[in-house]
């Protein structure tokens, strides 16, 4: 079978998401920001399971990078907003590709393409640290896929700094996923297995103290 005939949920697309609201009253700020994304969105292609740590959120069918990058975005920003602006964090892992998810060899150039993701700006200012892996076990050097990925990043307008283990994207919260998201699916066209981690911080007290967004 070609990888091109494949659905998303047979070629293992999908992310975890936990969500960190730095307030005492954290418990109905998720549980308000989960009953929010459901109610605001259409989940029929998706496959999403809470547990005690994160969120599984696997596409079935459908427009897969475009309903992560919806999910993950009406997530956070209704946490933000249910917390009144308090120090929110957020943890993302994205994996699309076959290993360790579902029974597939995909091969470059049979890789189903993503459409663009688009996102309308939340109002929300947020900084992340933001990491991408192509797992290529055929020898390609992984580092050029990256080094392209952040410059499609600075491309976008957004704040784009290095730091010790990470890119630094600072913007409005849904210009700074759907870099990650464009990214992590561009490497995807060529790479069978793609990993992205995203570590989001919105209104945090130490960037308010240094002038900072976010």
């Amino acid at each position: 079978m070609s990888g091109l005939t494949l659905s998303p949920e047979q070629i293992g697309i999908g992310m975890r998401i936990s969500i960190h609201p730095h307030s005492d009253d954290y418990e109905r700020i998720i549980l308000e920001a989960l009953e929010t994304t459901s109610d605001q969105l259409d989940l029929t292609g998706l496959e999403i399971t809470t547990g005690e740590v994160s969120t599984y959120v696997g596409v079935k069918t459908g427009a897969a990078a475009q309903q992560l990058a919806d999910y993950a975005t009406t997530l956070i920003a209704s946490a933000s907003r249910a917390s009144n602006r308090q120090h929110l964090t957020s943890h993302l892992l994205f994996s699309r590709g076959c290993p360790g998810e579902a029974t597939c060899e995909l091969l470059p150039g049979e890789i189903p393409v993503e459409q663009t993701v688009t996102l309308e700006k939340t109002g929300l200012e947020a900084a992340a640290a933001w990491s991408l892996y192509p797992l290529a076990d055929d020898g390609s050097a992984h580092m050029d896929p990256i080094y392209a990925a952040i410059g499609q990043a600075k491309a976008s307008g957004i704040t784009v700094t290095s730091e010790h283990y990470a890119t630094i994207l600072r913007g409005d919260l849904a210009d700074v996923l759907t870099v990650v998201l464009n990214a992590w699916t561009k490497v995807g066209e060529d790479v069978p297995h793609v990993v992205s981690h995203l570590a989001v911080s919105l209104d945090s007290p130490s960037a308010q103290r240094q002038g900072d967004a976010a």
